[in-house]
């Protein structure tokens, strides 16, 4: 009985033109088809951005009055995401006496071959999307937009520029063009400086 048993399931495998390893197998190879993804495209780019990798101290001025700018201070933490994708950004520092928060994330866009940076922080409900390039001889990242005026909702052209002046320093200039104004003009520098790591606190880890 086993044996006709055997033969009969031989049999049926033929008939179908399989047999139990050839089912087995197309199975599997159905299935690395089905989960043959393309490949994400990281490169140079990508690089660039695990090098802000860190936290950072933050020396903010605003330039509400460009004779006399308002000075302030924060912290600037950085880090891959999702998988090394995208560089995200988290800001904790005040602003005009106030409590302020900013998030932000960072990423170079293989198919458009551009960064693009999103922020969004607890003075407006605003997102700011902008597109840029990177200088590799400058180090500098240049990124331009549409924002808006948060007390007047009018429109403004954005263009901010960070400059990675070591592997420790960055600098980040803001510039504004509001909408009729026949020029653009600075809102805010930040230099930020990366934490100094305790090497005592770091020894007992």
């Amino acid at each position: 009985m086993k044996r006709i048993a055997l033969f009969a399931m031989v049999l049926l495998f033929a008939l179908a033109g399989l047999t139990p390893e050839g089912a087995s197998g197309n199975e599997k190879k159905k299935k690395k088809k089905e989960t043959n993804l393309p490949a994400v495209e990281r490169g140079p780019e990508h690089r660039v951005l695990e090098s802000l990798v860190g936290a950072f101290d933050a020396k903010v001025k605003f330039f509400i009055n460009p004779d006399k700018p308002m000075e302030s201070t924060g912290t600037m933490t950085r880090k891959m995401i999702l998988g090394g994708n995208y560089l995200q950004e988290s800001f904790q520092g005040d602003f005009l006496g106030k409590k302020f928060e900013g998030l932000g994330a960072i990423g170079y866009d293989a198919v458009k071959k551009q960064f693009v940076n999103t922020w969004c922080d607890s003075m407006s409900t605003n997102i700011l999307i902008l597109h840029g390039t990177y200088d590799p001889d400058k180090k500098t990242f240049t990124q331009k937009g549409d924002d808006y005026d948060v007390n007047t909702k009018k429109k403004m052209k954005a263009r901010d520029v960070l400059t990675i002046i070591s592997a420790d320093v960055q600098t980040l200039s803001m510039y504004r063009h509001p909408e009729g104004a026949t020029e653009e003009f600075k809102v805010m520098d930040i230099t930020f400086t990366r934490k100094k790591v305790d090497e005592k606190k770091k020894g007992k880890k």
